[in-house]
């Protein structure tokens, strides 16, 4: 599994605020189809493969009880 920076979970939490995804809950809950509205609010955004994976990895570490390692580590 590849590695994420902590500057690429950085912008995608931003991508995620952007369309009111702002906690763990929030997180789990989340449907691809949400993911749409991302282009929506911001052209310039796009969510990409690596996104999607991340946002797989922060369910994980979630679910797992261990979201803040997830964040200040470089997974």
């Amino acid at each position: 599994m590849a590695k994420y920076s902590r500057k690429q979970k950085n912008s995608l939490f931003k991508k995620l605020k952007s369309i009111n995804i702002t906690n763990e809950k929030d997180i789990l809950n989340l449907k691809v189809s949400e993911l749409k509205k991302i282009n929506e609010v911001d052209e310039n955004q796009n969510i990409t493969i690596n996104d999607i994976e991340i946002i797989w990895l922060m369910q994980e570490a979630i679910e797992n009880k261990n979201f803040f390692e997830f964040i200040i580590n470089d997974e």
